[in-house]
């Protein structure tokens, strides 16, 4: 059986992923998007949110505190004590060389109308007003913020500086299905997602995802997994 190579992180409320973005909205919070105006997620900002995943999990899997140690460092760094390597989440191969032939050969400004048109087809923006240090609204200032839709699909590459144990993997498993939040605002519904390791062509990342989780080997067949409930299978 393949072992997973990538991790996918599915949007299922309105995320805001902060930063800047290939020609700008207007926005007071923008958007991080690549040179041709899709979003991504840094991969610094997903190794984050899978590392506080991790720890999360160890509460009910302690015993997983040395392969957490190794896979996301001791000091959240990015550097050569942590074993795994991610690459930037972003949209599919397919949709990234249709937007990249539409751009060839544009000149300006026809070229930034078109990349703030990709930008545009995977947010909207909302209105609200700004929140001061003391939790409570400032009064007359009113904020608009780019936002992405929910329904994007993001996939992250990821590889390993050394061969990953058999703990590594299921400490990873558990970590994404415990990261349930990326972006900001998350006490106001926004940036939730579903993530999950995938194989190449994978059918069922979420059966890969607990299938690792609920085994300490990444061989173990399906019967191992719990399903999201905490139930094993029969």
């Amino acid at each position: 059986m393949s072992t997973p190579n990538r991790i996918v992180v599915r949007l299922v409320s309105p995320a805001l992923f902060v930063g800047a973005s290939a020609d700008g909205t207007g926005a007071d919070t923008d958007v991080v998007t690549d040179g041709h105006g899709l979003p991504h997620l840094p991969r610094h900002r997903l190794a984050a949110r899978l590392r506080a995943g991790a720890v999360d999990a160890l509460t009910v899997a302690p015993e997983l505190s040395e392969a957490a140690d190794r896979i996301f460092g001791r000091a959240r760094s990015h550097g050569a004590d942590r074993i795994l390597r991610l690459g930037h989440a972003v949209t599919g191969n397919r949709v990234r060389a249709t937007v990249a032939h539409a751009l060839a050969g544009r000149a300006e400004p026809l070229r930034s109308t078109l990349r703030r048109a990709i930008t545009d087809a995977y947010t909207t923006l909302e209105s609200g007003v700004e929140i001061g240090p003391d939790q409570v609204p400032e009064p007359g200032r009113l904020r608009t913020n780019r936002v992405l839709l929910p329904g994007l699909v993001l996939t992250a590459p990821l590889a390993w500086s050394v061969p990953p144990a058999p703990e590594d993997w299921r400490c990873l498993a558990m970590a994404c299905l415990a990261t349930d939040q990326i972006g900001l605002r998350a006490t106001r519904g926004r940036g939730r997602v579903d993530v999950c390791l995938a194989t190449a062509q994978d059918p069922d990342p979420h059966a890969t995802t607990l299938r690792l989780a609920g085994a300490p080997g990444i061989g173990s067949g399906p019967e191992a997994a719990p399903t999201r409930n905490g139930r094993r299978r029969p």
